[in-house]
């Protein structure tokens, strides 16, 4: 990276042979007059090298912007010329008190202000000689935006359906505390209010079931309804579909007789299984017996079961 600084040679001592000599410390090799012209070389030797620079450096003082050259280097037709082969950057001493020629108003200034303290402006020149960028890099989105809603329901309520969900296919049929729920939910940046908020609309819905212990101001107890499960199995389970016609099938081959032990051939959880037939029995397809050590059988399956069932697996 190569880069000509262009000056008033009132300015070298105070700004510019420091300036130049900085440029180099950061690797930009600098065409600067005090160090590439000497005695009988023609002033021509700077059009000629000056093809082979990079960036074309205008420092802009209330020494310079008087002279012949700066104005001359601030017309627009040379700018324009200048800026086909190369970037031209305008360094503005701005403790000068300068007027910035108007034809600088479409490109971005480096503007020094302290002309002895120019650290923080001067790592943005070099930066930006080298084109490295300072914008941040592009980082996961949060993860309630890579969550789509259950149709129906809000974006919470459809992210606590599916963290309960979750939990009891990994952990059992366990029920959870309020801060439980919260802990589940950690990555979504919702507050508690608005997490309790959720619950109590998804329990007014019968999607989820919960207790009040007295002096409590949050739930506990919290779980998935029947209902719940079927609507967490629905939207989350890519199989659902074949699970209810496998479910559907066993029915109808077993009739009355069906317990759980026709169910394990069906590839699900027993507790989405379990669900499955509760809303079936809700419906009035069949009664549902359900013994507290787990067993649970189907009786009663009558005629409007039989046919409502079977027009499920004719979808």
């Amino acid at each position: 990276m190569k880069a000509f600084i262009s000056h008033d040679s009132r300015d070298k001592e105070r700004f510019v042979d420091n300036f130049a000599r900085k440029l180099m410390e950061s690797g930009i090799d600098v065409w600067y007059d005090k160090w590439e012209l000497g005695f009988g070389d023609s002033l021509m030797k700077i059009f000629k090298d000056l093809p082979d620079c990079d960036v074309f450096i205008s420092i802009i003082s209330g020494n310079s912007i008087e002279s012949k050259w700066v104005k001359e280097e601030s017309d627009s037709a040379f700018i324009r010329k200048i800026e086909k082969e190369m970037r031209f950057i305008p360094v503005i001493l701005m403790e000068d008190e300068v007027d910035i020629p108007n034809e600088f108003n479409h490109i971005l200034q480096c503007r020094i202000s302290n002309v002895d303290d120019y650290e923080e402006e001067f790592k943005k020149l070099v930066g930006d000689i080298f084109e490295v960028s300072t914008k941040p890099p592009i980082g996961r989105p949060p993860k309630y935006i890579l969550e789509t809603p259950i149709d129906g329901y809000e974006l919470i309520d459809s992210i606590i359906i599916k963290s309960i969900g979750d939990y009891i296919l990994e952990n059992g049929e366990i029920s959870l505390d309020f801060e439980d729920i919260v802990e589940l939910m950690d990555d979504f940046e919702f507050s508690k209010e608005d997490i309790n908020d959720s619950i109590e609309i998804l329990e007014s819905k019968y999607i989820i079931s919960f207790t009040r212990f007295l002096g409590n101001y949050y739930p506990g107890n919290i779980k998935l309804t029947y209902y719940g499960k079927v609507i967490y199995a629905k939207n989350y389970m890519s199989n659902f579909s074949g699970i209810v016609k496998d479910i559907v099938s066993i029915i109808l081959n077993m009739g009355r007789g069906a317990n759980q032990n026709d169910f394990k051939i069906v590839d699900a959880p027993r507790s989405i299984i379990v669900a499955i037939l509760e809303l079936f029995s809700k419906n009035g397809y069949f009664k549902l017996d359900k013994y507290i050590e787990g067993s649970f059988r189907i009786y009663m399956l009558n005629g409007n079961g039989k046919r409502s069932l079977r027009r499920i697996l004719e979808e």
